[in-house]
């Protein structure tokens, strides 16, 4: 008799749990750990991309395109986890992932003034938590 009562409360502790995360898509999971991000170089338009790399898999990517004025964040890899990227204008600019089900890709727009700096950086995790790139240079 414990051992079923023990089991009947585990399952409902796991359907209770799986209906609290389902909502949240895939950025339910708790916050990631060994997460690495690869950044190219500015090229001579202002653009920029960062990989994100976690667990030794590329699972996301993060673009400044600076023909265009767009901000994207990847999510190729259904771990649990969402890529959002930032551009440091006022207020920020923010492409993010968090809440859709991989692969996505979220694009935000907007005309910039020409040949200005900006800051750049992409995060990987989700509502439990999310780790960051270090902040990176871009131009429009």
């Amino acid at each position: 008799m414990r051992k079923r009562t023990a089991a009947v409360f585990t399952a409902t502790g796991i359907l209770a749990a799986g209906a609290l995360t389902a909502g949240a898509g895939t950025a339910a999971a708790a916050s990631p750990t060994d997460v690495d991000f690869w950044v190219s170089d500015m090229d001579s338009s202002g653009s920029r991309s960062v990989l994100v790399v976690h667990k030794g898999r590329a699972v996301g990517a993060a673009y400044w395109e600076a023909d265009g004025d767009r901000l994207k964040a990847v999510d190729t890899h259904a771990d649990g986890y969402g890529v959002a990227a930032y551009l440091g204008t006022s207020p920020v600019r923010e492409a993010s992932t968090y809440g859709h089900k991989s692969p996505y890709t979220a694009t935000k727009g907007g005309n910039l003034q020409e040949g200005k700096t900006y800051t750049f950086w992409v995060c990987f995790g989700g509502n439990s938590g999310q780790l960051c790139s270090k902040v990176y240079k871009v131009k429009s």
